[in-house]
């Protein structure tokens, strides 16, 4: 089916404020522009109705949306506010207040939904009520006032008068009520707000007048709106009359949404009871029972409909007169019975003192007859036996509490959340008490049968019962189901052996011990004295427990895991030693500047270096993780030390693949670097260099100076470094001070991120420089400053970026003082001369000036008519230190003449002097020609025209936007250029390139374009930038080999990050597979390559060719074979 109207500023469709229009969503995704007139500061409104309303067919939950546009079918930023919001007649609406009068587009948009629609433009009806204490509104107890949402932000207020104590609650109908109500707000009368009532009441703390403020929030058309004042039946607090017995029962109504009744109850001590309430209609309820002393809850219950009431039993542990608090989300006033039972006794105590002896396979039954019931059983166990306690309940889908504690209250271990039994290996024989309870609320009592036991076991955790390991060898056990299960294994360890103790679990295929919960390694010796523990891995099932044994003899290994159970092999063997010391006794000696390797061989090993220093010297420490061992970049550990206390290393981002961090040698001699890890091993690279002795204090006794003849010049050594530079200052004067760095020619100092400080001597902060945030003023943080007193002050020089590898540099500091300063700057050189014929299109021209300056006004550039050049988007003027850059942001066309206007005050210094009188020239643009040539021609385009291009890299230009035109590739490989203003079409044969007044586009895909294109796509596995793109294919029309560009890709940051700092020739190539050719490479195709680079081909001429490979050339071909844009760049 044909579009009924088109998406573009071409669309026939109309609508005028007042009418209507009809269209319909032919295609999912389909979008019709409507044009409609509208007139500045009026605010409009438009609706769209289907089906439900009998306007058409969309269905009433298709999914759409409104888009406004400009004439010039752009979306009109900041012109005004949109809502999209609920009306009673339609499926949704927009409102509009025009900021300009003129031509708009209305834009109905489809997603999925199909069918016709009407669309309709009007403006809004009068509002009928205020949104203040003007209005003529008013509510009456009982009696419903109508009103009308006019726009879709309006809000009306309604008078009441309302006494204190009074609870007053609100409803709506009409539009209000729908999509879960409209917004209501409480003012007193001097407009302060005293409730948000959209569900809730509106409690009255003092008599007199106040205003209901019901808000549209989207909504448009009529509505109702009423006032009730209700009756509460019961209070909320302690002075309730509300009362309840043991055994009886109580009734009540939910007077309101929120409302909370509260009734009074005498429990006894020790005794069970059973509280539940009844609703009698639709709601949230809660019940809860306070107690007697604090107040606060001991038992809640809550009921959100279905067939359950609330309900819970609850064990009173005080004699005394409990609350309980009835409360409801509801505002239908629903009714309810509140029960209580009668008290019923404990089954078993809950202490210590009153605990029931418990013997070993002699099943015990009970119930738990409340949340806060506990039974307590004693029982007698042996040291080293495994014991497994089970607690079974007829209730499956219930969870019961369980604890074993020792004799004085210590608790050792409980049952798991989920499980119905746990184990436990006591450590010495004694008497032991086992615990049955339920955490949460529940309407009746949980039976249970709870049994003790000492089942088989594989391993005991003793000398008795312990299993064999040999040095080198393993054993297989396994931790029986219970969580508390301990195996012991001896060894034969001897006096002065390294070792290690590994444990096989899941991870690694050993067992099905799985590493959480914690899997632990413990060694004792022959009398059972604990020596060492293994930490805990979240990488291997256990972590690695080494020991250096001092005497020969029998130890014993034990594998242990709380709440954990499964099989597993442990292991002992010789263990690899430490390449280096792991305090400062045993330091290893490091030089600057001199990279070592090392590794941490364990978890839990230390590295500790000896690095002699020079007193003042800062130091740069970066260390490097081997590739393969990328994580110790994320979880190592780098510290310094003087030898006595530790030093600050100001750690920060140096690289992504090292740690990076620097600190001072304030005291010269030995300083200790150490390295650890969480939980991780591997090797690495570690370099410490000196960065050298800081050039300026950052004190009044800085050697650096500077005055209006005299610049400073330094050096930010280290990121954090701050330079203090002394400056003689005179009351009244006016002075000026930049600090210039790579944008301006100042130094090598990134000033983007760097700051320049007026301190006095106290340390005092008087100014803190800016970059300016008008371009024309400069790009160099800069201060500007009237002194108040006379003397001696300081500029500190920093930066902001912390601590990070490419935050330092080289800059300089100036100043100008502007009352002496009489003589304007003058014009060095300029980029573009005077007079010239062959300047590009996309021209900027750089002026220089013999000192800094700043734009004030007047520049322009006008064409051969006197018209000012208006690009896409606002000329830019900028400046960065002397010189100064004009970019008109519009590409010129070819062979027109162009004048620069540089009136006198358009260029002035820091002290306001302008230029001279007359700078401005007028250029040439590069003329066209008619028909191509051999060599790289421009052709005007436009009319209808045939043009052949010819030889060379050829352009047509096109002094519209590219959207005023339709552009296809024919099958001869010409392409066909229609304008849709004059309907008009071009036909252009060996033309490479079209230049638009808003971008340029390139079609030639086998030519520098095309490998441009590609050379992105290979390099970085992402579609090219338009301004990289664009900067690439000028420097290979200008004769740069595809070989160089690949040179320059494979140096960048960006390639670094994806390929790694120094890839393997294998990894080299298994990359350029992933990222050009989206796969992994077969086996003939890897040696291939590699054989190539173990040859004499380059990295560079590598990726070429994969880049310009026929799988690349047909990856890409579907991405830019119809032309893609980029960003013409000056000759």
């Amino acid at each position: 089916m044909a579009d009924d109207y088109s998406a573009t500023i071409a669309t026939t469709g109309r609508l005028g404020v007042g009418g209507s229009a009809r269209g319909e969503f032919e295609t999912a995704y389909d979008s019709d522009w409507f044009k409609l007139s509208l007139k500045a500061g009026a605010t409009y409104i438009l609706t769209l109705s289907g089906a439900a309303s009998g306007d058409g067919t969309l269905p009433a939950d298709g999914s759409f949306y409104f888009t406004l546009m400009d004439s010039k079918g752009n979306n009109p930023y900041g012109s005004g506010t949109l809502y999209s919001g609920y009306a009673a007649d339609s499926m949704g609406t927009l409102q509009f207040t025009a900021a300009v009068s003129g031509d708009f587009f209305v834009v109905a948009s489809a997603y999925s939904a199909l069918g016709s629609y009407t669309l309709r433009a009007r403006t809004p009806a009068a509002d009928d009520y205020s949104d203040n204490s003007s209005t003529r509104a008013t509510l009456q107890s009982g009696v419903a006032s109508a009103a009308v949402f006019e726009q879709v932000n309006d809000v009306d207020w309604f008078k009441f008068h309302a006494e204190k104590g009074q609870i007053i609650v609100f409803d709506a109908g009409g539009v209000a009520a729908a999509n879960g109500g409209a917004y209501r707000t409480v003012y007193d009368g001097a407009g302060g707000i005293r409730a948000f009532v959209t569900n809730d009441p509106f409690k009255v703390a003092e008599s007199g007048d106040y205003y209901l403020a019901v808000s549209a929030s989207g909504r448009l058309g009529a509505y109702t709106q009423t006032l009730q004042v209700i009756t509460d039946d019961y209070a909320d607090n302690n002075s309730t009359t509300g009362q309840l017995s043991a055994g009886g029962q109580a009734y009540g109504v939910i007077d309101y949404n929120g409302d909370v009744d509260r009734f009074k109850i005498y429990l006894e001590a020790g005794q069970i009871y059973t509280l539940s309430l009844r609703p009698s209609g639709a709601g949230t309820f809660t019940l809860a029972l306070r107690d007697p002393d604090t107040g606060y809850p001991v038992a809640t219950s809550s009921y959100y409909g279905g067939a359950d009431t609330p309900t819970f039993r609850y064990q009173a542990t005080v004699s005394g007169l409990y609350s309980v608090d009835v409360s409801g989300s509801s505002t239908a006033r629903p009714g309810y019975t509140l029960l209580a039972s009668a008290g019923e006794p404990d089954d078993f105590g809950g202490t210590r003192d009153t605990a029931t002896t418990l013997d070993l396979n002699a099943p015990v039954s009970g119930r738990v007859q409340a949340s806060s019931d506990v039974d307590m059983f004693k029982l007698d166990l042996q040291a080293g036996v495994t014991y497994l306690f089970e607690l079974a309940n007829a209730t499956s889908q219930l969870t019961l509490s369980s604890q074993l504690s020792d004799s004085a209250g210590a608790i050792l271990t409980s049952l798991s959340y989920g499980s119905k039994s746990y184990s436990y290996t006591p450590g010495k024989t004694g008497s032991y008490y086992i615990s049955a309870s339920y955490t949460y609320a529940t309407d009746t009592a949980i039976a249970y049968t709870l049994t003790a036991s000492a089942p088989q076991d594989d391993y005991a955790a003793n000398a008795a019962g312990a299993g064999r390991l040999a040095v080198g060898g393993s054993a297989t056990g396994a931790l029986e189901a219970g969580g508390g299960d301990r195996d012991w294994f001896a060894v034969t360890l001897n006096a002065g052996g390294y070792y290690w103790f590994k444990l096989d679990g899941s991870n690694e295929k050993g067992g099905t011990l799985s590493y959480y919960p914690n899997v632990y390694l413990k060694l004792y010796d022959s009398s059972g004295k604990l020596l060492a523990t293994s930490s805990a891995s979240y990488s291997a099932t256990a972590g690695i427990l080494d020991y250096k044994a001092a005497a020969r003899g029998t130890y014993y290994v034990e594998v242990s895991a709380p709440g954990n159970s499964g099989s597993y092999t442990v292991k002992a063997q010789l263990g690899t030693p430490d390449d280096y010391g792991s305090d400062k006794a045993h330091a290893s000696v490091i030089q600057a500047g001199v990279s070592l390797k090392g590794a941490l061989e364990l978890p839990t090993d230390m590295d500790v270096f000896k690095l002699g220093t020079v007193a003042g010297m800062s130091y740069i420490v970066e260390l490097t993780p081997d590739p393969e061992n990328g994580s110790l970049r994320s979880y190592g550990n780098l510290s310094i030390s003087d030898g006595q206390s530790g030093v600050a290393l100001r750690t920060g981002s140096g690289s992504y693949d090292k740690i990076y961090g620097v600190f001072d040698a304030t005291q010269g001699g030995d300083y200790y670097l150490s390295f650890s890890s969480w939980n991780v091993t591997g090797a690495y690279t570690l370099k410490v260099s000196a960065a050298g002795i800081d050039d300026y204090a950052a004190t009044s006794a800085t050697s650096a100076a500077i005055d209006p003849n005299r610049p400073a010049h330094g050096t930010l050594h280290v990121s954090d470094d701050h330079d203090w530079i002394k400056v003689h200052l005179d009351a009244g004067r006016t002075y000026v001070f930049d600090l210039q760095g790579k944008y301006s020619g100042g130094g090598t100092l990134d000033t983007n991120g760097a700051v320049l400080t007026l301190m006095n001597d106290n340390n005092g902060a008087l100014a803190t420089s800016a970059i300016p945030t008008n371009a024309g003023a400069g790009v160099d943080p800069r201060i500007q400053y009237v002194a108040s007193t006379t003397g001696d002050f300081y500029l500190d020089v920093h930066n902001n970026y912390g601590v990070t590898a490419g935050s330092i540099g080289t800059y300089t500091v100036r100043e100008v003082q502007a009352n002496l300063d009489t003589t304007g700057p003058r014009l060095l050189a300029s980029s573009v001369a005077a007079g010239s014929t062959t300047a590009s299109p996309a021209t900027k021209i750089v002026l220089t000036f013999d000192e800094t300056v700043m734009i004030g006004s007047g520049i322009t550039l006008t064409d051969s008519t006197g018209a000012v050049v208006k690009g896409n988007y606002a000329t830019e003027v900028a400046v960065a230190g002397n010189t100064v850059t004009f970019d008109p942001h519009a590409y010129l066309i070819p062979g027109a003449t162009y004048l620069l206007n540089l009136p006198q005050g358009s260029v002035v210094d820091l002290a306001g002097n302008p230029a001279a009188a007359s700078l401005s020239f007028s250029f040439t643009v590069t003329p066209p020609v008619g028909s191509g040539t051999a060599g790289n021609d421009y052709l005007p385009g436009g009319g209808g025209v045939t043009l052949d291009g010819g030889a060379g890299i050829d352009t047509v230009f096109y002094q519209q936007a590219w959207y005023y035109y339709d552009i296809t590739r024919n099958t001869d490989g010409s392409l066909a250029v229609r304008s849709y203003e004059s309907g008009k079409t071009d036909t252009l044969t060996n033309v490479e390139r079209l230049l638009f007044s808003n971008t340029a586009r390139a079609f030639d895909v086998d030519g520098t374009g095309g490998q441009a294109y590609r050379m992105y796509q290979s390099a970085f596995n992402r579609t090219p930038d338009n301004a990289g793109l664009g900067l690439w294919i000028s420097n290979m029309d200008k004769g740069m080999s595809l070989s160089q560009v690949a040179a320059y890709f494979i140096a960048s940051d960006e390639f670094i990050k994806r390929y790694g700092a120094a890839p393997s020739d294998t990894g080299f190539v298994t990359l350029l597979y992933k990222n050009v050719l989206h796969r992994d490479p077969e086996a003939a195709g890897l040696a291939h390559w590699l054989d190539q680079l173990h040859g004499s081909l380059s990295r560079e001429d590598a990726l070429v060719a994969f880049s310009e490979s026929n799988e690349n050339h047909t990856n890409v071909a579907s991405i830019i074979g119809k032309g893609f844009d980029y960003t013409l760049y000056g000759s």
